[in-house]
């Protein structure tokens, strides 16, 4: 509701024409239209009492309900100082000031009788070392004296906050309101590129205040304007989000109006997979924003300081890709308008200059990356250990202690023995380790009740919650458990049975799943039918005495076919047909006559990979999925499922191999340099989105149809795997090239260099899945088509 409604007022009383109205000159520039909309703001719809108390007038609502507000101010670029205002002093008041400052000030904010802004140079937040207001006694009366030079909002501010630091104790500081205008209080308003946000220039020339205007409580200052800041920084990204979403959405409209040669040049692949490009960082921006948000909602007290770095890390994560994707949404909507984009008409220009503005503001790329690197890298940070340890730790806000505990001293009491060889082993790019190992841990998974455990336990699983599915997969991967050998049956064709198959499928196949006794392998891909999976030419022809099926065919890219007993095949039964009509999706037992499987060794030396060749093979009447001709709807929907869960079991299996890269910095020294530390805070944010897209993936439908933020994220997580590898050998060095089978760090790294190489190749590549982003995640022509 907030959201829409937000979405409905500014898309009436902010417009692109009402906004230029309110900022350009050239077209008669109106002071008026920027006061007209913020006291409209503040009265009617009363956005500045969303976080405010309800004991204080406010609606007490928390940071989720503000990033879904701001997210709608940043679409239309609302020229107000609603962060200066409603965010930063609002929250000063709140987290600094004591018990009567906030009664005398937050219910007048909340109606909309006041407007503040907070003195904090907007480029470093709350820095102590930047503060250049000092305050010195003067009997009962305090003098301050200094500038600040850039604060937002401050010449439409009935109420100035300014913390000032002590003359003489140059390490402590006090917090001041100043009721405007005073004497000796000067506010220059500046000229800026981003003319949507106003911004001025404060000097304080020996103020005096009395003693009242003191609001401070000085223990909890300092974290208190941290707080604010970091709550800040979170609006802000949030903004950027909402400015990045307008301009992809400014870019689909004129990229499918615009038509060169004939066509719409949103037809073109280049134009495609550009837009693509933008909702992929938007939407992995967009999942890290609503993930701090989510754990700011809990989590802002000052009353712990570990709550607060904690914050403030997310938030640092956030703050960095939102300021990427605003900056590359808006530098794609120039180039994608052509020549218009270049114009002031056009509005590309200004979400360019906000996108500029807006990511030097409280946390700019340098900073959050710092930031996070310190945390996560630095020895001397008691933080390190913490965050890795404590980095998936919080299942979306729905924790389940017992069960986390009870799973937990599972692993811990039964990877021992003979299965400590497989912890961390058998995952991509390692899943030829040990087999006979690895099949053994899954019978006895099974025999603990530990496979299949978000099933219903009508077909033998666990019944688990969402939040208790999390909870396995992180544990599971957090105690070094291996690749499991089983999830292409227990993730795919098991889901997928349970919605489509028959009662005797269900039956007869489940039951070998739950158990661990029957590995499956999946029959997709083929030598042309790779990513264009509807060009299947696999052939199945009904038997017409027994009605089974004979199958003739090559399936390749066959992962652990030789380590499995059953296959499903996506296959072509009516002949004649094309695309993804006319096909049947098959159970098929590979020890059979007509079934060759070769293996195929792959530029790493593994060879998990097969090719499995059918020469009239037998598929069992009763063993098709669905009905003939129902192949591709199967088929699709077991994708959906693929995109579930266990992909917060991978991005643990990655949180250690990028412990194994920052164990190797350390080692060889290269920890300290600036570029590695800066790429490694990068892989931290982009393991953080996926597992907030991965939370937003599994909060939607359950029935294997892919949801928007889905799209992405084949896309996002393959790139950023290969990216890793990359950054492994580098860190590496001149040693990456050498080959020493008793280093196992070494060796692991190597392989995940090699291995990455086919993340983006295989379920789908690059260019495949940036044309499913852009045909079914932005509704472009699927195909350039020459306009009639």
């Amino acid at each position: 509701m907030i959201r829409d409604a937000a979405a409905t007022f500014l898309s009436e009383r902010c417009d692109s024409a009402a906004l230029r109205k309110a900022i350009d000159r050239d077209v008669g520039a109106d002071p008026a239209q920027y006061a007209a909309l913020w006291q409209q703001i503040r009265e009617e719809m009363g956005w500045c009492s969303l976080t405010v108390p309800e004991h204080l007038d406010g609606m007490g609502l928390g940071q989720v309900e503000r990033v879904l507000l701001m997210e709608q101010l940043g679409r239309r670029l609302a020229p107000v100082p609603y962060l200066a205002s409603a965010c930063l002093a609002t929250d000063a008041l709140q987290y600094a000031a004591h018990g009567a400052a906030q009664q005398r000030y937050l219910p007048a904010l909340a109606s909309g009788q006041l407007s503040a802004a907070l003195a904090l140079p907007v480029a470093a937040g709350w820095n102590p070392q930047a503060c250049q207001v000092m305050v010195r006694r003067d009997g009962d009366a305090y003098v301050l004296h200094g500038s600040v030079a850039q604060v937002p909002g401050a010449d439409q501010a009935d109420l100035l906050l300014v913390p000032a630091r002590w003359y003489g104790a140059e390490d402590t500081f006090a917090l001041f309101a100043i009721d405007m205008p005073a004497r000796g209080v000067s506010v220059e308003a500046l000229q800026t590129l981003d003319q949507t946000r106003r911004i001025a220039r404060l000097t304080l020339d020996n103020v005096r205040l009395d003693a009242a205007a003191r609001i401070d409580v000085p223990q909890q200052l300092q974290a208190g304007l941290q707080l604010t800041t970091t709550l800040a920084a979170l609006a802000l990204a949030a903004e950027q989000v909402g400015s990045a979403q307008q301009c992809l959405d400014l870019t689909l409209a004129y990229v499918s109006e615009r038509t060169q040669f004939g066509r719409v040049i949103a037809s073109f692949q280049a134009v495609k997979h550009r837009c693509a490009e933008m909702m992929v960082k938007l939407e992995s921006a967009r999942s890290l924003v609503y993930g701090a948000a989510g754990i700011a909602h809990t989590e802002n007290s000052v009353d712990s300081a570990a709550a607060l770095q904690e914050l403030a890390l997310e938030v640092a994560c956030a703050k960095s890709a939102a300021n990427e994707a605003l900056f590359f949404c808006a530098q794609e909507a120039i180039q994608l308008h052509g020549g218009v984009g270049f114009t002031w008409e056009y509005d590309p220009q200004l979400y360019f200059k906000r996108a500029q503005a807006a990511r030097v503001w409280f946390g700019d790329d340098a900073a959050c990356h710092e930031r996070i690197a310190a945390a996560l890298c630095d020895s001397r940070s008691p933080a390190a250990d913490a965050r890795r340890s404590a980095a998936s730790t919080t299942a979306a806000g729905h924790e389940d202690d017992n069960f986390r505990a009870d799973f937990s001293a599972w692993m811990q009491a039964n990877l021992q023995g003979e299965f400590a060889p497989l912890r961390h082993r058998g995952g991509p790019g390692d899943e030829d380790a040990d087999p006979v190992g690895r099949k053994a841990w899954e019978r006895k998974l099974a025999s603990g009740g530990w496979t299949c455990v978000g099933w219903p336990q009508q077909y033998g699983g666990r019944g688990l919650s969402l939040a208790q599915q999390v909870i396995y997969h992180e544990e599971y991967a957090r105690a070094g458990g291996p690749g499991r050998m089983g999830h292409i049956g227990e993730g795919l064709i098991g889901p997928t049975l349970i919605a489509y198959g028959s009662e005797d499928q269900k039956q007869r196949f489940l039951p070998g799943i739950c158990n661990g006794s029957v590995l499956w392998c999946q029959g997709y891909s083929e030598p042309n039918a790779g990513s264009d999976l509807a060009n299947v030419q696999t052939r199945a022809v009904q038997d017409p005495e027994s009605g089974d099926w004979l199958v003739t065919g090559q399936k390749v890219w066959t992962s652990l076919a030789h380590d499995s007993q059953w296959i499903f095949v996506l296959a072509r039964c009516e002949p004649g047909s094309r695309g993804n009509r006319g096909l049947i999706f098959l159970l098929m037992p590979l020890a059979q006559a007509g079934v060759e499987i070769r293996p195929i060794r792959q530029l790493s030396g593994s060879a998990e990979f097969n090719e499995v060749f059918f020469d009239g093979a037998r598929a069992k009447a009763c063993d098709v999925v669905g009905a003939a001709g129902e192949g591709w709807k199967i088929a699709m929907a077991l994708l959906g499922f693929e995109r579930g869960l266990s992909t917060l079991g991978q991005q643990m299996h990655f949180l250690h191999e990028l412990d194994m890269v920052i164990a190797a910095a350390r080692a060889n020294g290269s920890l300290q340099q600036p570029l590695i530390r800066h790429r490694l805070a990068r892989a931290w944010v982009g393991l953080r989105s996926m597992r907030y897209n991965a939370l937003r993936m599994l909060s939607g439908s359950g029935d294997g149809q892919l949801g928007r933020e889905s799209l992405i994220y084949k896309y996002y997580w393959s790139n950023w795997h290969r990216a890793l590898g990359e950054l492994a050998m580098d860190v590496l060095g001149a040693d990456g090239n050498l080959v020493q089978a008793d280093d196992i760090r070494r060796s692991r790294l190597q392989g995940l260099f090699l291995f990455s190489r086919a993340d983006t190749i295989y379920a789908g590549t690059n260019e495949i899945q940036l044309n499913i982003i852009a045909e079914r995640g932005l509704g472009m022509p699927k195909e350039a088509r020459a306009q009639s």
